[in-house]
């Protein structure tokens, strides 16, 4: 089975990002898990995390997606940058579609948005789970506002260059504000439930029905304190989101890399969730549709031709 997964951290995480070519004994994704597991496409992030502000998230940002493109131009043969549709068709090598997650390193300018958008990036996660320019994250609690006339910007921004709004991090108020204004489709690359793991970072099934009901894809993640369980329990929140959205409305967002102890233990084990999703009694269809097909036709509509 074919996959599309929507999230992982190794490119921030790894020291050396030559070792992902290998098959690592550590941590939870490289190319050989990956391709073993059946991986044609890859949102890898680069992740700024909440000390870094201003200019200093900006050069956190770059120097991470300098040795990102480095990786990809060494390794040619192994992996191609996604950058508009005509790149999605699947060549042998493994797809990545580089993700800037976490805005601060905009500093709220639709300026950098579009430099960005020339260095790659074709997802933006408007927050992580704390404030910036654009937007409040989950951290920000009762206090948490809507988007920023810098965040309405770069939204805007993002829909004429064919970059794909993640919502997943964002506040209530800012997915609620974010909804009023976008007019292409949404996803979450990384979030689960809330009904049924009550987790801040999680949806609630209205938010998830407002995605869907744009043409979005929620892409359900393996991280423990989101599943609120082993993956038996993950089996329950794909079978809530089919009840909730439909078949056509979810994907995978592993957050390998990202998290500690997956409930689907690395890169390789897709074949392994896919043989436990057949037992549950999911169609051939249906799979197709959770492991690449929802993202594939997502990702056909976001970005540029």
């Amino acid at each position: 089975m074919a996959v599309f997964d929507a999230h992982t951290d190794a490119l921030t995480q790894r020291d050396n990002l030559n070792a992902l070519t290998q098959r690592l004994s550590d941590g939870h994704w490289d190319l050989v898990r990956f391709q073993e597991g059946g991986g044609k496409w890859q949102i890898a992030a680069i992740f700024t995390p909440p000390p870094f502000t201003g200019v200093e998230a900006l050069h956190h940002a770059l120097w991470h997606l300098a040795r990102a493109w480095e990786w990809l131009d060494e390794h040619r043969h192994l992996v191609r940058p996604i950058l508009r549709k005509s790149d999605l068709p699947d060549d042998g090598r493994i797809g990545i579609l580089l993700s800037l997650e976490g805005a601060s390193p905009l500093m709220g300018k639709v300026e950098f948005l579009r430099l960005f958008f020339r260095l790659g990036i074709r997802c933006l996660t408007l927050t992580w789970n704390h404030r910036n320019e654009l937007a409040d994250g989950v951290g920000v609690g009762d206090a948490a506002g809507g988007l920023t006339d810098a965040g309405k910007a770069v939204v805007a921004e993002c829909e004429r260059l064919g970059i794909a709004v993640d919502v997943s991090h964002l506040s209530e108020r800012s997915f609620g504000a974010l909804m009023e204004v976008v007019r292409k489709p949404v996803f979450a690359s990384h979030s689960n439930f809330r009904t049924l793991c009550d987790h801040p970072r999680n949806l609630t099934d209205a938010q998830a029905r407002a995605i869907a009901l744009r043409g979005g894809v929620i892409c359900l993640t393996f991280v423990p304190s989101f599943v609120g369980g082993d993956l038996t329990m993950w089996l329950r929140h794909y079978e809530h989101g089919v009840g909730i959205v439909g078949e056509k409305a979810l994907g995978l967002g592993s957050d390998f890399d990202g998290c500690t102890n997956p409930v689907v233990p690395d890169a390789s084990a897709f074949p392994q969730l896919a043989k436990e999703l057949r037992k549950a009694g999911v169609s051939s269809s249906a799979l197709r549709a959770l492991f690449h097909g929802n993202l594939l036709r997502y990702f056909r509509q976001i970005l540029p031709p």
